[in-house]
């Protein structure tokens, strides 16, 4: 039988002495401060700046392209290896530099105005955990093995997309400008456990491919002799990351659990789901702040509910706050997901408004035919005996008289067939131009004189004698006249303790037309009431009782 030889895969790689001053002449090489060093660096900065901005990952990997950063971290791992001091001096001061460059660019262009909202990227890079240390150790080991090995450093690239230091710094640089430290110093933590992972892990490779010589007998010793503060503050750190990971994974928890039990108390309302959910811990206080889309807002009594629910379910001292944003939905039959008592309601006021709609219209039609008066409010009350009361707010040159209000009431019947009472309030308004005032000629009439002062004093004196023959405690209140077809219409408001009857308006009528004009016709509206005393009748006494005591 044939032997079949599997073949070993072999996965150390030792360099030969030809190779190993190339490689450290190419270390030193990207190490060295330069004007292309600095250069790319600026070029990287505003790359990654601008890609934090706009929230693109795609900009923000080019970043990770042209960054220069992780060469002089190959040189200080080398420098301390080697114990070559000019090597490590002239590293450290190119990503001392390198660095405060780019916090700096960072910080200017994120002081330039109309700056966005940090969005997800920058964020992203402000909470550093356990997961990007051990990036960072893989990318080191990545990144120097290729720098070792001649054959892989093509893949450079893709290692240094792995490994974010440019976005880091420029997301230091952001959040300066704005103010915000806290999110400044967890940026700049994620650089510097880069830096250290990456360094830590270059040496180790240095050292395993042979690119370094120790001895056999203490090499570890020194190893951990020239590296021990980086392993110390590296370990440090990644314990801090690994509760800052511990923290996020606890408030997603927390965010879902709220979000989850949220739900389904809001869902128990017809219609009404949960839109937003804010929380926030203060003061051993968890205060939740839930939006939520619903037909009709959460009561007090409905909040308090939800709110003993979530502290048995998530925490005992929670704080619930929800925010009503009313939302209709609907289809081709009208409004759905809304209680029976409030479609009654809602029915009930659109008929109210279409009731109110006819009266406005009818009033404003009526009111608009006299000269200068408009209307300008209408109020509704329905009384205990079930009657309306219209209350119609007119602004007029002049006041509307009981007869007018009488005439626009009965149209109101007319056109509503329904029983209303009107009550109309004058506020007096007068009209003027540059030139006049309006509805002067109509309205405003100029005192009385000659003959028409003389026939209004006759008219006035006939009628308040009559009715004192007729009705002692009768009183005349208002008086107006004015021709109207070939008629003399006399209408008077008249106060009296009983209604006067058509004989008496008659008996009325008939002296004026005597003593005064054929064509007179009277039209009165009486007002029940009278001033009395213990013996008879008052007739003239004064209308302001208040002034009848003075």
């Amino acid at each position: 039988m044939k032997k079949i030889k599997i073949p070993v895969i072999k996965f150390s790689y030792r360099i030969d002495p030809d190779e190993r001053q190339i490689i450290y002449t190419n270390i030193c090489d990207i190490s060295t401060p330069s004007r292309s060093f600095y250069l790319m660096v600026c070029i990287s900065t505003i790359i990654a700046t601008y890609g934090l901005l706009a929230n693109s990952t795609a900009v923000v990997i080019g970043a990770m392209l042209v960054a220069p950063l992780m060469g002089p971290i190959f040189g200080i791992a080398l420098g301390l290896s080697n114990g070559d001091n000019k090597l490590l001096r002239y590293s450290v001061r190119s990503e001392l530099l390198g660095m405060l460059l780019a916090i700096a660019l960072a910080a200017i262009i994120g002081l330039v105005p109309l700056r966005p909202d940090f969005a997800s990227e920058i964020v992203a890079r402000t909470q550093p955990t356990v997961y990007d240390v051990i990036i960072a150790l893989a990318s080191g080991l990545a990144g120097a093995y290729t720098m070792v090995n001649r054959k892989l450093s093509p893949a450079l690239p893709g290692v240094a997309i792995s490994t974010a230091l440019v976005p880091p710094l420029a997301t230091v640089g952001l959040c300066l400008a704005a103010h915000n430290y806290q999110w400044a110093l967890g940026a700049f933590l994620l650089f510097v456990v880069n830096l250290l992972a990456i360094e830590f892990a270059a040496a180790a490779v240095f050292f395993i491919s042979g690119l370094v010589k120790l001895n056999r007998e203490n090499g570890l010793v020194i190893f951990f002799r020239r590296f021990g503060l980086s392993l110390v503050i590296l370990l440090i750190m990644a314990i801090f990351m690994t509760q800052t990971l511990v923290n996020i994974v606890a408030d997603r928890a927390l965010a879902e659990q709220l979000r989850e039990s949220l739900s389904e108390q809001i869902k128990t309302t017809v219609g009404a789901r949960l839109s937003e959910l804010r929380y926030e811990r203060k003061d051993g206080v968890l205060h939740v702040m839930a939006v939520a889309l619903t037909p009709q807002q959460f009561e007090a009594q409905r909040v308090a509910v939800i709110e003993e629910a979530l502290q048995k379910e998530v925490d005992p001292n929670l704080h619930l706050v929800i925010r009503s944003l009313i939302s209709r939905d609907a289809d081709r039959n009208g409004q759905v997901f809304i209680a029976e008592e409030e479609k009654i309601r809602q029915t009930r006021i659109a008929e109210e408004n279409l009731w109110l709609g006819e009266v406005s219209k009818t009033l404003n039609q009526e009111v608009g035919i006299m000269p200068g008066a408009r209307v300008v409010d209408i109020q509704n009350i329905v009384e205990k005996d079930g009657q309306r009361k219209i209350t119609a707010v007119v602004h007029t040159p002049s006041p509307i008289d009981p007869v007018q209000v009488g005439k626009l009431e009965d149209t109101l019947n007319a056109s509503l067939q329904h029983p209303v009472h009107l009550v109309v309030r004058s506020l007096l308004t007068r009209d003027a131009d540059a030139s006049q005032y309006i509805y002067e000629d109509d309205l405003w009439q100029k005192p009385l004189s000659g003959p028409e002062l003389e026939f209004h004093n006759q008219l006035e004196t006939l009628i308040t004698e009559q009715l004192y023959k007729q009705e002692p405690a009768a009183k005349l209140l208002e008086m107006y006249y004015g021709e109207k077809n070939d008629i003399m219409l006399v209408l008077l408001q008249i106060r009296s303790p009983y209604t006067l009857r058509p004989n008496d308006i008659k008996i009325l009528e008939n002296v004026l037309r005597e003593e005064l004009d054929e064509s007179i016709e009277v039209i009165v509206r009486c007002t029940v009431g009278a001033d009395v005393c213990s013996k008879y009748y008052l007739s003239s006494y004064d209308e302001n009782l208040a002034k009848a005591l003075q």
